[in-house]
């Protein structure tokens, strides 16, 4: 068998492969990378725990016997599947790794290595849950960055190592902590010396509690490795402390805004209707949105106002079959809810008609999205031009709504603002929704309410992240939010 040295591609084309079981191709990959036939001497900064190329194990005849060992050595080394930035511009991390695990077989042997993988499941879950901690990440792709890794995980398989980390691991789990240590604490010696003692333990449990805020401190303050687990809970707590007050100075502006611009959100899109010809009420889909709730409670107010038809986001066809069914399953899946069918149902009551505008295609790609606009601006001007009393209330995502001229498509908005009809327009911001800046100033208010963005110009300028759109999302994109505290 001809070997091959260690390339881009290894890290770069994944292997095919068979799940489980012996497979030549995985094998040739883990025993070729840097054996003697391609590099004689390591390089400088190479892992190495020392070992004599003739102790190295060979793993053809070691998976054979054991095909769940087998299993384990590929989940830990990557074998090929997952993509990272080559080590040193050059090596393929999967054979580095690979390479590196038969040191530590070659060094321990293959039963405490085995032994130090099956703990690791016990305490941190399968191996997806710790192999990441290996990868090569960020800019980190220096030898000494990966060999600081794996001398964590060759650390563990050391006499009485492993049994010191499970006895933590055991003590922390039985005080609640679930989560699992990281490789880099279970080498930590002063952590480890701290945990043994039943008040560090709390103190560290509830600063991993503290989640992303926490991180972030530690990331800040390097010194806390250093540092006994009360100790940075202490550090964390003040630090936490000023992070609040300082957010708090940077929010007054924005909560002044929201504070001089709420309104009782029914009066409020009552209103605006009796001045245009479409409302746009926009939900983010997000779980058990309070949107639809809120549009349901408010359609006898939204008739008041002159509102004839209901427009919804839902192909004409798909509402027929709920319409004769009664079968939430027949509506599309972000509208299978009872406060969807109750805003039907209002509606109809209310001598509104309901209407669906829709394509049913879904978002195949960027024409199928804006086919889908181009539908529903159709159907809504088609109503509208047919009686110039009708109103519609259109209801469905906010990004229908949303000014996109900066983008690729045009929403329905843009589309009927752009043939002259009155248009207004407004997104839902709810604990249910990404918690972005209005819904977090907003979370503690006694009840739910609207505002005008145009009254709010700070707001109007802070952005509104989502994934999967093509526009810089600002609360100025729309005329409206209405927002629903916890």
């Amino acid at each position: 068998m001809t070997k091959a040295k260690p390339s881009e591609s290894e890290h770069i084309k994944p292997l095919e492969t068979a799940e489980g079981g012996n497979n030549e191709a995985r094998v040739f990959l883990a025993q070729s990378a840097f054996s003697a036939g391609d590099l004689p001497q390591k390089r400088k900064g190479e892992f190495s725990l020392g070992v004599d190329k003739d102790k190295l194990p060979n793993l053809g005849a070691m998976f054979e016997k054991d095909p769940q060992f087998e299993k384990r050595f590929f989940g830990l080394t990557g074998d090929g599947t997952v993509v990272e930035p080559p080590l040193g511009g050059m090596v393929a991390p999967d054979a580095y790794r690979s390479n590196a695990l038969k040191e530590m077989i070659g060094k321990f042997g293959q039963a405490r290595v085995q032994e130090t993988l099956t703990a690791l499941e016990q305490m941190r879950g399968k191996t997806e849950r710790y192999a990441p901690e290996l990868q090569v990440n960020g800019a980190d792709t220096t030898f000494e960055g990966q060999n600081r890794k794996l001398n964590n995980l060759a650390a563990l398989m050391k006499p009485g190592k492993l049994e010191e980390v499970q006895g933590i691991d055991k003590a922390l789990k039985a005080d609640g902590y679930s989560k699992g240590l990281s490789l880099e604490q279970m080498n930590n010696p002063a952590l480890m010396k701290a945990l043994k003692t039943p008040a560090e333990r709390q103190a560290f449990i509830e600063l991993e509690r503290g989640g992303p805020s926490a991180g972030r401190f530690i990331n800040e303050n390097p010194q806390t490795k250093d540092n006994s687990p009360s100790q940075n809970l202490e550090a964390y707590k003040k630090w936490q402390a000023a992070q609040t007050e300082q957010q708090k100075k940077a929010d007054k502006p924005l909560l002044d805004e929201l504070k001089g611009a709420a309104e009782d959100p029914a009066k409020h899109f009552s209103d605006a209707l009796r001045k245009n010809r479409v409302l746009m009420l926009g939900e983010q889909h997000s779980e058990s949105p309070r949107m639809q709730k809120f549009t349901a409670d408010s359609i006898k107010e939204l008739r008041q106002a002159g509102a004839t038809h209901l427009a919804l986001e839902v192909s004409p066809d798909a509402l027929a079959r709920y319409d004769k069914s009664k079968n939430l399953n027949d509506l599309p899946e972000a509208f299978r809810t009872r406060d969807f069918a109750a805003m039907i149902e209002q509606a109809k009551a209310s001598g509104m008609k309901v209407v669906g505008v829709d394509t049913g295609t879904g978002d195949k790609d960027g024409q199928s999205y804006q086919e889908r606009d181009n539908t529903m601006a159709a159907g809504i001007k088609g109503i509208l031009d047919k009686d110039r009393n009708n109103k519609v209330v259109f209801y469905g995502g906010h990004m229908h709504g949303a000014d996109t001229t900066q983008g690729a498509n045009r929403s329905a908005a843009d589309i009927l603002r752009g043939k002259g009809v009155p248009v207004i327009t407004a997104m839902e911001q709810s604990p249910n929704t990404p918690l972005d800046k209005v819904a977090q100033l907003g979370k503690e208010a006694a009840r739910p309410f609207a505002f005008s963005v145009r009254k709010t110009p700070l707001i109007a300028e802070t952005e509104v992240p989502r994934l999967g759109n093509d526009v810089n999302e600002k609360y100025k994109n729309w005329d409206s939010v209405i927002v629903f505290p916890k």
